[in-house]
């Protein structure tokens, strides 16, 4: 059995852990740039910019998606919750060097989530306040969401 057909022991989840964390630091980094670069294209109405953008970052999102889904098996094969308690009882586990840097690239990956999720509520309630402002130029009443 070769090295990429053997199970992952306890010591290289944790490892592919961390390198995962890391990794989405700057995916998050690179998203929140996206974001605010998707807000501007809105508010300028940039719509054939903004379609190539959209699918750009989907991309980068699909990624993100991808790395919180082996994140979820690893924490599952450990043994642990796949969610923030899981990962949070993983840490404590942990020998103080490694939990110190664990914890804290943690806590950055957590921040850097709640960012994204503010600028991404920001450029939903832009959108949603072009789509108002769209409907009342045309004479239309309903409320944003509803069937015409």
């Amino acid at each position: 059995m070769n090295q990429e057909t053997r199970p992952l022991d306890a010591r290289q989840r944790v490892k592919q852990l961390l390198l995962g964390i890391q990794r989405d630091l700057g995916r998050y980094s690179d998203l929140l740039t996206m974001l605010q670069r998707q807000h501007l294209l809105l508010a300028t109405h940039e719509v054939d910019e903004l379609t190539q953008h959209n699918l750009q970052q989907t991309e980068l999102m699909k990624q993100i998606q991808q790395q919180a889904q082996q994140r979820c098996q690893h924490l599952g094969a450990l043994g642990l919750a796949p969610d923030e308690q899981g990962m949070a009882k993983l840490i404590a586990r942990l020998p103080e060097p490694l939990r110190q840097t664990m914890t804290g690239q943690w806590q950055q990956l957590e921040a850097s989530l709640r960012q994204c999720q503010q600028q991404n509520d920001r450029n939903g309630r832009l959108l949603a306040g072009q789509i108002e402002t769209l409907h009342t130029l045309l004479g239309q009443t309903q409320e944003y969401g509803q069937e015409p």
